[in-house]
């Protein structure tokens, strides 16, 4: 056959390999672009981080210098100490304490405070109604009792008594002298939404989605300290599995202050900055969404983009007219092909129409679209009435189940050959051998099935199986008469010993009787089996050796234990088996337990993994003589 190249793949091949060239330079251009810009994202973030870290450090600084005033402020050694001292049953509140309270509040813009005790109780608060400490108050000041120092606790809220979210401040006043005995302790409750969260969600610069917040490890959670820019969650009322987010490496002590990129409370992809708070559990996360990082450079790639689709769309088009001067040729390539391929139909055609099988197409739906004219000839339909049925419609009911199956295999498979029944026009069935094969075509599946009528194979089959099971009647007849004439031989062997007294004489026939019976028994096995060629021998062994017992009169003064494995052998094996093991029973019988003498008979049969098999007796009589 004549292959025709077309003109178009030069040109095309072209223009992919220019634009393949544009585009990797400007992968490497803008890939190195992206790295710079997300330096100076992480540039920018770092700055501000640093910043608020040192902001915040100086806020929690300043409180406690302010707590530290009361430790040394005069008033605490000529109003607030002498107070303290009164008995509080017999103590009103001191007015100027009270005042000197409520004006440093107002200027710190606290949200109250209270005074205590050495005792830990409260004595003063302003307002009055602040009174109330709550479990983690009482907790602190005895802390702060201990430790003599200032101290600013964590977030907290006080749902005991009622109160927001908020930090609280402890000064203790000490008593002059070298002790610095406690003599009690002010708590100022600090509200964060005053100056922290406020500065927390500054920026230097207007953004959309760029955020700063608080966060504090909490086992295996992450608590948000701080309000969220996109969430209405309550500062301390949202929490996250520590390992769901981007800093979760800095909380968890495997990174620390650094750059993180991964994604965030949202499930969005952000750059983010993580700084670790002096002297507190909290971190600081600023963060901006990489989206927006990246937004102004992502419009420079789609310009560019856009101008290398312009350019190469150009240069396609100057190669246009160059391609449409050479159709010309492309399409008389094609018409020799494709007179080449119809020849090949043609062809094929005959194959199928003459050929010796039935040849059946079928669609998805398992509905006949193209049959040969053999298989008119042998279902006894029209062309049209066959290709108004269905490949079910071709079986009789009983041979339609099986189908779904068979069916099924050859879709796994591709192919599968399989007997069936198939039914003529006329109602007459007849048995089939199918070679299905299963043909995909674009997104179209199709089922090619090649059907031979096997009906002459079928007979000849029959006429065999007739002729085995014939010999195998014959072969077990041979097997009961074999049986029935050693069984005749036994009987006339006990009919002749009757005539002499002498007891060696009767006990040689019985002898040769237990021999006889013991190779008839193997006959009637033979008999009794599916095959007849090989018996069960552990349960010949269990019927012969309760016969030589049961003739022995032994009662219960021998007795017999068998170990038996379920082994087969054939005829040519078990007839010399079955007269050793007599012979061996025999002599135990006789000859190991003489009379006032009781005892056991063991026999075991075994076969090894080489196939070996291993007969065993033995017995617990007098043993051989020296």
């Amino acid at each position: 056959m004549k292959h025709f190249r077309s003109p178009i793949f030069i040109p095309a091949a072209l223009i992919i390999g220019l634009a393949f060239l544009l585009a990797a330079a400007g992968f490497l251009y803008f890939f190195q672009t992206g790295r710079q810009v997300k330096e100076t994202a992480a540039d920018t973030l770092d700055a501000v981080a640093d910043l608020k870290v040192t902001v915040i450090a100086d806020w929690r600084k300043d409180l406690l210098d302010d707590a530290a005033v009361f430790t040394v402020n005069p008033v605490s050694t000529r109003r607030v100490i002498p107070f303290l001292d009164r008995d509080p049953a017999d103590s009103a509140p001191d007015p100027e304490i009270q005042a000197w309270m409520d004006s440093f509040i107002a200027v710190k813009g606290f949200m109250n405070g209270i005074l205590f005790d050495a005792a830990g109780r409260a004595r003063l608060a302003s307002p009055a109604s602040a009174a109330r400490s709550g479990s983690f108050g009482r907790e602190n000041v005895a802390r702060v009792q201990a430790s003599a120092e200032p101290f600013l606790s964590d977030f907290h809220k006080a749902d005991d008594i009622g109160l927001s979210l908020h930090i609280d401040l402890y000064a203790p006043v000490i008593r002059e002298g070298s002790d610095r005995t406690v003599a009690g302790v002010f708590l100022f409750r600090v509200d964060p939404k005053a100056f922290l969260f406020p500065f927390l969600e500054s920026w230097p610069s207007p953004s959309k989605t760029a955020k700063s917040y608080l966060v504090r490890r909490d086992g295996e959670d992450v608590v948000i300290l701080s309000p969220l820019r996109f969430r209405s969650d309550h500062a301390l009322d949202f929490r996250i599995p520590a390992a769901s987010v981007v800093i979760s490496k800095a909380l968890t002590g495997e990174g620390g202050n650094g750059r993180y990129e991964g994604s965030d409370y949202r499930g969005v992809r952000v750059l983010s900055i993580v700084r670790k708070l002096p002297d507190t559990p909290w971190h600081l996360i600023v963060e901006e969404d990489r989206a927006v990082i990246f937004r102004p450079m992502l419009a420079r790639i789609s310009t560019f983009a856009s101008m290398i689709f312009v350019f190469c769309f150009g240069i396609g088009a100057l190669l246009l007219f160059w391609i449409k001067r050479s159709e010309a040729r492309h399409f008389k390539a094609r018409y020799e092909t494709e007179h080449e391929r119809l020849a090949l139909v043609r062809h094929f055609e005959y194959l199928h129409k003459y050929a010796n099988d039935v040849v059946f197409m079928t669609d998805r739906n398992h509905r006949l679209i193209e049959v040969n004219d053999r298989a008119l000839s042998v279902y006894g339909y029209g062309r049209d009435e066959f290709l108004g049925l269905h490949i079910p419609d071709l079986r009789p009911e009983e041979a339609r189940p099986a189908f779904q199956s068979q069916l099924r295999e050859a879709e796994e498979t591709g192919s599968l050959i399989f007997e069936t029944v198939h039914r003529r026009k006329s109602g007459e069935t007849f048995p089939v051998e199918v070679s299905l094969r299963v043909i995909d075509i674009g997104e179209a599946r199709y089922h090619q099935a090649i059907i031979r009528d096997i009906s002459e194979r079928k007979k000849a089959e029959r006429r065999v199986m007739d002729a085995l099971r014939e010999k195998e009647v014959l072969l077990r007849e041979i097997h009961h008469r074999v049986k029935n004439n050693m069984q005749v031989i036994s009987s006339l062997l006990r009919l002749q010993s009757g005539k002499f007294a002498d007891p060696d004489v009767r006990e040689a026939f019985q002898e040769s009787q237990e021999r006889i019976k013991s190779m008839a028994l193997v006959h009637e096995k033979l008999y009794g089996t599916k095959d007849l060629s090989t018996i069960d021998f552990s349960d010949y062994v269990k019927t012969l050796t309760s016969t030589v017992f049961g003739s022995h009169n032994v009662g219960d003064r021998v007795a017999l234990h068998l170990d038996l494995e379920q082994t087969f052998l054939d005829i040519n094996a078990a007839v010399p088996c079955g007269l050793i093991l007599n012979e061996l029973v025999l002599n135990s019988l006789k000859h190991a337990f003489p009379p006032g003498r009781k005892g056991r008979v063991g026999i075991e049969l075994r076969e090894s993994e080489d196939g070996m098999i291993r007969l065993t007796v033995r017995d617990d009589g007098i043993g051989l003589p020296d």
